[in-house]
């Protein structure tokens, strides 16, 4: 017993120390694992904060930061479980009781894994970044228009002066995007400590935007009353130095400090679509427009948002039709593209007609989502007048004039109060800002003068105005006008459509006040009662259409304030002159000669605008001075013929404006000095454009309210009333001032204060511009001028002689001198000091310029003034003597080598354009090229700003840049280099030991690089490795010497630097023949390349080139590369996976174009599709194949649209039988002048028939092919379906089509026993051979035997509209072919042997087919030496020129008679005969009565013509009218005597215009009764005036006397 008890002690002693051991151990798991987790805890809440953070920011989480926060929940779950049980298990052992063995060791384990996990996920934890910008946001911002912006909006940022920043533009430019951008950056360079961003809204919650705001900065309130927030908002805003706060979409005036931000204590940066609200209410420092994307841009978005729905060539072509209407703004391409992504085509289709015809009861939520942005801005403008204004803004095109708008406003009385014009157009330009500030209009980008309206933003505007009773068609929309009761309630009617021919018979509009329609440049016959229910029109507009006269139903229209004709065709407008309430008359860009008189009793007339009606004639006199009323008056680029003061009074005279007091608005031409009267003061103008001389056509409108250009015979015209509007003149250009040698003394000695824009011209006796003799110490001149421009002043010395004020010219922006001989330079050092606003100066043709600057002697030079910060473009053309941009006065050292030198006051640090031509300094941006040692500066900001850079015509050149200079230009964008005689390389490798020679990115923003004319250049660079990353175009042109792009020498144990200076002084012999491109260079955005007069060139790639060059290449042309060999070898081609467009000519060694034999890779047995769609091939004469070798299993050219092949002689075949059976895609087919035997070659003959289709061909091609004697040799069959144009010349050695002789099986038997048979060159076993060929040409000795008996052909032809025969052919075939041409409308026939071309008798048989060419328009006959006549004279009436419109016969020597007397020409409108030597006459009277659709007839060098027409007796009672005549030549005519030498009597209502030339025995027209009431005119001989003498008869007398 004892020993049992004492066994049962040892084992509970064993038991429990064990147990205590387990304990002990599981406790210390336990308490490591509560640490970890707290510390992984925190690590998540951390990680989980930036993520909240990132999706409050419009990012897109990382992937594995989603799957790590899974992963640690997962995790803390499991140590929550354990934690859990070990509670329990605590609470279940509190009695002393230890825990079981087995659950404790498990538990254990548990812990240990969890920590384990633990360990690994803190180790994972640690995230650079958590998120990325969406891809739509990383496609948007890359755009160059957004980039801009957001480089400006980062410089703001980083400006520690500037505060608030604003961002405005119109719904949906992207606003919210390119801040969330900028945020992004922001937090990238770590700018702020911390960011915030709400968003505002229309209606403000300023609850909302506290919690927000505090969200995003970790900030929990624990109050709700917006002060409390407020103050706790503040405080923690202010707790960091660095914060930046983003307020988005803001509509009104925002108190920040209510919100809790602080103004002064963070930096705010604010959006709104309102200008004013940022600028004004907020007072933002610096704003930023956002406008639409340009069209590239919008493309490429909406590509990448429609995804692969676009590879589809179905849907692409439609898909730019969506695109468009989507009008470059973001948000609608990004809605639509991605509401139609993975769509049908019908859905597009649909999408499309929503888009463009929107209708407003059926909104698309696609639409919903754009129109209510829009919407939401135009409810916002609050005032009526506005709002209607906007209405009346969508009811005109995209483009709005506006002067128009003045025009409107003013008649439909919009404005109340408002009495003049001057005040009606302030209101207008207020109003536009207005709406331009809410984004509502948008500037134009081409001319101040047009406002613009975004296409989405009119579609908005027309729906809302529907719902006003304003009623609009678009441009794209049928014209469909509204049902009579809209009609009555309608106010406002605009008709743009496409398809308007005619107006209805009369509107009943009781409440219209606007019409306008647009014409299209029609013929249009408005209804006399058209205006009888719209009595109370104000405003109506009827543009581009032709009238020839208004209804009288317009004399109704009482209440008519304005007319608008513009851009009309009219003929008598007299009516107008019963208007008499009209105030404005616009006849703009309108066609007519005389102005009515009637016009002078419109005496409330305030505006007429006869601008650019070219064609005016006439202004009758006291016309302009009965209209007491005129405020405004536009004769510029019209009328010109202005009578002198007191002469004849036949016209109007200048001396009338005398009685226009009220005039304020003046734009005429004046020819002549000589036509100002005398005492003639313009008083009360304030805008004007007057144009006196005759020099100013190309210069055009100024865009200045008062513009004065002067051709003056001497200075004694300025007295007279022009001299008085100088003083405040803005756009001022001057010719020939005699007298004047001084602008500034002697025209206005106080210095031009309000002048914008200068040009001078053409002055001979002008020294200076500005002499400062008599002007005083502060007289400042051109305070405000901004384009400055010399041209032709051969006497000029200096623009400025003496001391000025510094601040003159203080906003010259442009300065433009051009042929100034005797000029030495263009500015001393002080003015240029001044010239902080300099955008662009040109320099060119000034023979004795030595230097752009010239710094004067005795004064001290501010050394850190930097000259022209501003300059952006800078062009200096032909200037020989300049050797720098500045020198010394009275000194011939030149300070500097360079012309644009190494000088720190010559910096250029926004020079973005930069053109050097016909410069021959030896050194222009490369500084000390030719120095023995190196001292080259690594820095070089004078061109960190360089977009464009070309360089012309330089002789010393011989290198262009340093790379040390070159590293430096970013941003270059274009390099263009042409002509410069002695240049070896573009870039010079400079020494500097065993460095990096040149980056191997180069260039990084380059995309177009030019290379043309350089005749020694050896080279680009030295280097290797280099990439373009950006380059898309390259074209080198006539580098006979270049071989190599980027020359990489190789040779063992040479340093780099020596290796260097051994290549550029040619000490290292090229043994190797060198590819143009090698490996050392990539071209990874590559998309068009041209290779022109290359010479030397023999292989265009290296074998290995870089990884991922030439792989976007998608056009590459080879022109005049005299060496080369091939194009590409097979082991080349499956690089070139974009190339779309190969052009190869005049290449005389070029073998063939795809050299497969090389490389046998069809072990691969994977076909790889070329995607090229157009191949031109011409003059290359060695050329034997384009393909050596049929590439069946190897490469497809299925994708191939268009194929073109001239002058190559030794091509024998044109495409491998693999190739020419998968041109499913082919659409046009052209071969000419080739030595090609067969079109198709077979390398093997095989027994079955060969079958090709040419599923898409609408075009065949085939000329001077003088061997072709196959289509494709051995037996075979073609389809042609969709041919619509064949032509085939001289290709005399084959038949072009299966005759009747030898049908198919036929040939499959001869072709058994012969494979070289003879076959057509169309041949088809069963079907129709061309079932839609419209076009058909036929040259040569072709054959078409026994024509007549195939059925197959006939359809072939059915509709065949066109048809040119010229060569032999029999007339057996001649007839028998034209039997089956129905649909014939088109009939050319040149250089056949055929005596007749209708031999009726054959033609016609017993039946009398009257299909037979009855739809016949147009015949021409050219060269046809055997040709007697058309049909005989003794033929039956026939059908055949019943609709003959055009006919055309010349160098027909043996025709006598054009046609039968029994031919009737009833629908003829053109008749044209040359060199008919056998005709006497031209018709018979029968004949000639049937002309009545005739319009020109035209007759010249026929020998033997007599007269015209031939009498057939009863010519005394018979009248011949010619009712549409208009136009009738007579021209080298030697024996004509008259138009007709019977009594008939003749009219010519229409005739407007004859020209009798050389016709020497015709001493009078005709004989009968002659009537001519339009015609006015004779022309004698081509150089001769026109002439008349009382009528045609008379007038033909004396020409011939």
């Amino acid at each position: 017993m004892e020993i049992v008890i004492s066994i049962a002690a040892e084992l509970a002693k064993c038991l429990v120390g064990q147990c205590l051991s387990h304990s002990f151990l599981y406790c210390n798991g336990i308490q490591n694992m509560k640490k970890k987790v707290k510390m992984l805890q925190a690590a998540r809440d951390k990680v989980q904060n930036s993520v909240d953070a990132a999706i409050r920011s419009a990012e897109e989480i990382e992937i594995e930061v989603y799957k790590w926060l899974e992963k640690v929940d997962v995790t803390l779950e499991e140590a929550k479980e354990i934690l859990e049980d070990e509670e329990k298990g605590n609470t279940r052992s509190s009695g002393g009781a230890c825990l079981n063995l087995k659950q404790c060791h498990q538990q254990r384990e548990k812990a240990k894994k969890i920590v384990q996990d633990i360990d690994d996920a803190l180790k994972t934890g640690n995230f650079e970044r958590v998120s990325h910008r969406p891809a739509s946001h990383a496609i948007y911002v890359t755009f160059e228009s957004r980039m801009s912006t957001v480089k400006g909006l980062m410089e703001a940022l980083r400006d520690t002066n500037i505060n608030n920043i604003g961002v405005w533009g119109m719904p949906g430019a992207g606003k919210t995007t390119i801040v969330t951008e900028v945020v992004w950056q922001a937090k990238e360079e770590k700018l702020f400590d911390e960011v915030a961003m709400a968003a505002v809204m229309q209606s403000p919650d300023l609850k909302r935007i506290q919690e927000e705001i505090a969200d995003m900065l970790g900030l929990k309130f624990d109050v709700e009353t917006v002060p409390v927030r407020a103050i706790r908002l503040r405080e923690r805003l202010k707790r960091n130095k660095k914060v930046l706060v983003v307020l988005d979409d803001i509509w009104n005036k925002l108190d920040l400090e209510a919100i809790g931000i602080p103004c002064n204590g963070c930096k705010i940066l604010l959006t709104s679509r309102d200008r004013d609200i940022l600028s004004c209410e907020m007072n933002t420092q610096k704003n930023f427009e956002l406008d639409v994307l340009s069209p590239d841009e919008a493309w490429s978005l909406f590509e990448k948002m429609a995804g692969d729905s676009l590879k589809d060539p179905n849907l692409r072509s439609i898909a730019t039709q969506v695109a468009e209407v989507c009008a470059c703004l973001p948000l609608a391409i990004v809605t639509v593209a991605t509401a139609l992504k993975n769509k049908s085509l019908f859905e597009w289709e649909d999408a499309l007609q929503q888009l463009r015809r929107p209708s407003p009861l059926h909104l698309t939520g696609m639409q919903a989502a754009l129109y209510s942005k829009i919407e939401l801005s135009y409810k916002h403008l609050g005032s009526p007048v506005v709002k209607s204004f906007f209405l009346l803004c969508g009811q005109m095109s995209s483009a709005i004039f506006y002067e128009y708008l003045v025009r409107c406003c003013f008649g439909l009385c919009s404005f109340p109060g408002i009495r003049t014009l001057e005040e009606a157009r302030n209101k207008v330009y207020t109003l536009v800002r207005s709406l331009k500030d809410s984004c509502l209009l948008l500037e134009d980008p081409r001319t101040s003068e047009y406002v613009r309206m975004h296409d989405l933003v009119r579609d908005v505007a027309i729906l809302i105005a529907k719902d006003e009773n304003m009623f609009s068609v678009r441009n794209d929309d049928p014209v469909k006008w509204p049902d009579e009761d809209a009609l009555t309630m309608c106010s406002s009617i605009s008709v743009r459509a496409e398809d308007i021919h005619e107006l209805p018979d009369g509107l009943v509009c009781p409440k219209l006040k606007f019409l306008y329609v647009y014409g299209r440049d029609r013929d249009f016959k408005i209804s006399e009662t058209f205006f009888r229910g719209m009595r109370e029109l104000k405003v109506l507009d009827l543009t581009k259409m032709r009238l020839l006269s208004l209804p009288s139903s317009i004399n109704l229209l009482t209440n008519l304030q304005t007319l608008c004709l513009d851009q009309c065709v009219l003929k008598d407008i007299a009516v107008i002159g019963e208007l008499k309430n009209l105030e404005i008359l616009s006849l703009l860009s309108s066609k007519f000669t005389e102005l009515p008189k009637e016009i002078g009793l419109l005496t409330r007339l305030r505006l007429l605008d006869l601008s650019d009606c070219t064609k005016l004639e006439l202004i009758p006199p006291n016309v302009l001075s009965c209209l007491l009323q005129l405020e405004e008056l536009y004769v510029c680029n019209s009328f010109t013929q202005w009578e002198l003061e007191g002469v004849n009074n036949e016209r109007a005279s200048l001396a009338e404006l005398k009685h226009l007091s009220l005039l304020t608005t003046l734009e005429v031409n004046i020819l002549n000095a000589n036509m100002l009267p005398k005492n003639l003061l313009f008083k009360k103008l304030k805008r004007y454009q007057i144009f006196i001389g005759d020099v100013w056509d190309q210069f055009g409108k100024s865009e200045s309210s008062r513009a004065l250009k002067l051709k003056l015979n001497s200075s004694f015209e300025l007295e007279r009333g022009v001299k008085m509007l100088l003083s405040g003149i803005e756009d001022l250009c001057l010719d020939e001032l005699k007298g004047v040698k001084s602008i500034i003394s002697e025209l206005d000695s106080k210095g031009f204060q309000q002048l914008k824009h200068l040009h001078v011209q053409n002055n001979s006796e002008m020294k200076y511009i500005i002499h400062s003799k008599g002007l005083g110490i502060a007289d400042v001149v051109f305070p405000v001028l901004e384009i400055f421009s010399l041209k032709n002043m051969i006497n000029l010395e200096e623009i400025c002689h003496g001391q000025i004020p510094l601040t003159s010219f203080r906003n010259l922006s442009i300065v433009k001198v051009e042929h100034c001989e005797k000029l030495k330079f263009i500015f001393s050092s002080s003015i240029a000091k001044g010239l902080s606003q300099l955008q662009t100066l040109e320099i060119r043709e000034c023979s004795i310029i030595d230097a752009i600057v010239e710094k004067e002697e005795g004064r001290i030079e501010d050394r850190d003034m930097i000259l022209f910060p501003q300059l952006r473009r800078l062009l200096l053309h032909c200037l020989p003597k300049l050797m720098s941009f500045s020198s010394t006065q009275n000194s011939d050292i030149i300070d500097a080598g360079e012309v644009i030198p190494e000088n720190e006051q010559v910096v250029f640090p926004n020079l973005e354009t930069l053109e050097l031509s016909s410069i021959h300094s030896e050194e222009i941006l490369l500084h000390n090229q030719h120095r023995a040692t190196s001292s080259f500066k690594l820095t070089d900001p004078r061109f960190h700003n360089l977009c464009k850079l070309i360089v012309k015509g330089s002789g010393n050149l011989k290198y262009l840049l340093s790379s040390s200079t070159a590293r430096f230009m970013v941003q270059l964008k274009y390099l263009y280099i042409e002509d410069c005689k002695v240049m070896e390389e573009v870039l010079l490798t400079e020494d500097l030991g065993e460095e990096e020679i040149i980056p191997k990115v180069l260039f990084p923003q380059l995309k177009d690089l030019f290379l043309k004319d350089l005749p020694i250049l050896k080279r680009f660079c030295i280097g290797t490795n280099l990439r373009f990353p950006s380059l898309k175009d390259l074209w080198i042109e006539q580098c006979p010497k270049l071989e190599s792009f980027i020359f990489k020498p190789v040779s063992s144990g040479m340093t780099l630097s020596k290796e260097i200076k051994e290549v550029n002084s040619e000490e290292i012999p090229q043994t190797a023949m060198q590819p143009l491109f090698n490996e050392e260079v990539a071209f990874p955005s590559l998309e068009t390349m041209r290779i022109l007069h290359l010479e030397k060139l023999k292989i265009i790639w290296h074998d290995q080139l870089a990884e991922d060059s030439f792989f976007k290449l998608r056009s590459l042309f080879v022109q005049f590369c005299e060496n080369l060999v091939n194009i590409f070898e097979s082991n080349m081609l499956t690089r070139f996976q974009s190339l779309e467009r190969l052009y190869v000519e005049y290449c005389g060694s070029l073998q063939q174009v795809f050299e497969l034999q090389r490389h046998n890779v069809r072990e691969s047995h994977v076909l790889i599709a070329i995607p090229l769609k157009i191949l031109i091939l011409r003059r290359l004469p060695k050329m034997k194949q384009v393909w050596n070798k049929d590439p069946q299993g190897i490469f497809s050219f299925q994708n191939l649209q268009e194929i073109s092949v001239w002058e190559c002689e030794s091509l024998q075949s044109l495409f491998p039988a693999s190739v020419a059976r998968f041109l499913m895609q082919l659409e046009d087919l052209r071969i000419e002048d080739c030595g090609v035997e067969e079109i198709v070659s077979r390398e093997e003959i095989a027994k079955a028939a060969a079958r090709f289709v040419f599923p898409k061909v609408t075009l065949l091609v085939l000329r001077k092919l003088p061997k072709l004697k196959w289509f494709c040799r051995g037996l075979h069959t073609s389809k042609w379906p969709l041919l619509k144009k064949l032509e085939v010349r001289a290709c005399d050695q084959i038949e072009i089509f299966a005759s009747k002789v030898l049908n198919f099986q036929e040939i499959v038997e001869q072709s058994q026993l012969e494979t070289s048979i003879q076959q057509p060159l169309f041949l088809v076993e069963e079907g129709t051979l061309f079932p839609n060929l419209e076009v058909l040409t036929l040259s040569g000795d072709f054959l078409m035997k026994e024509i007549q008996r195939d059925q197959l052909l006939e359809e072939s032809f059915y509709k065949l509209k066109v048809l040119n025969i010229a060569g032999y052919l029999a007339v057996s075939d001649w007839i028998n072919f034209l039997k089956r041409l129905h649909s014939l409308e088109k009939l050319f026939v040149r250089r056949t042997s055929w005596e007749e071309i209708f031999p009726y008798e054959e033609l016609f048989d017993q039946e009398n087919n009257a299909t037979i060419l009855a739809q016949l328009q147009e015949l021409e006959l050219y060269e046809l030496p055997t040709l007697t006549h058309l049909w005989k004279e003794d033929t039956q009436p026939s059908p055949i020129l019943y609709n003959l419109e055009n006919l055309i016969v010349s160098f027909c020597d043996k025709l006598k008679i054009l046609v039968p007397s029994s031919i009737s020409f009833q629908n003829l409108t053109n008749l044209e005969i040359l060199k008919c030597h056998g005709l006497i006459n031209l018709v018979t009277s029968s004949t000639a009565k049937s002309l009545v659709q005739l319009k020109k007839i035209s007759v010249s060098e026929c020998e033997r013509i007599t007269e015209v027409v031939v009498g057939e007796g009863g010519e005394a009672s018979e009248v011949i009218t010619f009712t549409q005549l208009i136009y009738l030549k007579l021209d080298s005519l030697p024996n004509l005597a008259s138009f007709c030498s019977g009594s008939y009597s003749f009219n010519f209502p229409s005739l407007e215009e004859v020209i009798v030339r050389q016709c020497p025995e015709m001493k009078t027209f005709s004989y009968g009764a002659l009537g001519t009431p339009k015609l006015k005119k004779v022309q004698a001989t081509q150089e001769d005036e026109w002439h008349w003498k009382v009528d045609l008869n008379t007038t033909i007398r004396c020409l011939t006397q």
